[in-house]
């Protein structure tokens, strides 16, 4: 398995990658990904046999991102967070530790910040993601509204 960056020859596996959890994360469309992977801090492909099985996206203050959890980040912790816009696996790849060696990365990465932040959904029973923050040390500091629908848990790591 490799980290290594997203390019547009991605976009498809990327996409179909985005439709698989949705519900977790929000729709994610070609236009929309081309212009996330540009102004992104890191946008990574995690890859298994010349195959990518996950994606992250990562922001950090100053970017260009228009969401309203980042804009909540960045109106609270000014210029010391990098914020994790969506990680995605790919449901066959869940739980064998993918995941968590992209958090080893992004919080590597994350050190001159200070902090993590990120969101998940937390109107979805049991969703794991929220479990899975727990586990990494990740502390809910508030709940906003999904334009898209349901409810985000903003989670922060100090580091």
């Amino acid at each position: 398995m490799k980290l290594r960056p997203l390019v547009p020859a991605d976009y498809a596996s990327v996409l179909a990658l985005n439709t698989t959890a949705a519900g977790l994360v929000d729709p994610l469309g070609l236009d929309r990904l081309d212009w996330l992977r540009l102004i992104a801090a890191h946008a990574v492909v995690v890859e298994d046999d010349g195959r990518p099985i996950g994606f992250v996206l990562t922001f950090t203050p100053g970017s260009a991102h228009d969401g309203l959890e980042y804009g909540w980040f960045a109106a609270n912790y000014a210029d010391r967070f990098l914020f994790v816009d969506r990680i995605v696996v790919d449901a066959d790849r869940r739980r064998q530790g993918v995941a968590s060696t992209v958090y080893r990365a992004i919080e590597r990465a994350a050190q001159p910040f200070s902090r993590v932040v990120t969101r998940v959904r937390s109107d979805i029973p049991d969703n794991p993601g929220l479990a899975f923050h727990a586990a990494r040390g990740y502390k809910q500091v508030d709940t906003r509204p999904n334009p898209s629908g349901g409810t985000m848990a903003l989670l922060v790591k100090e580091l």
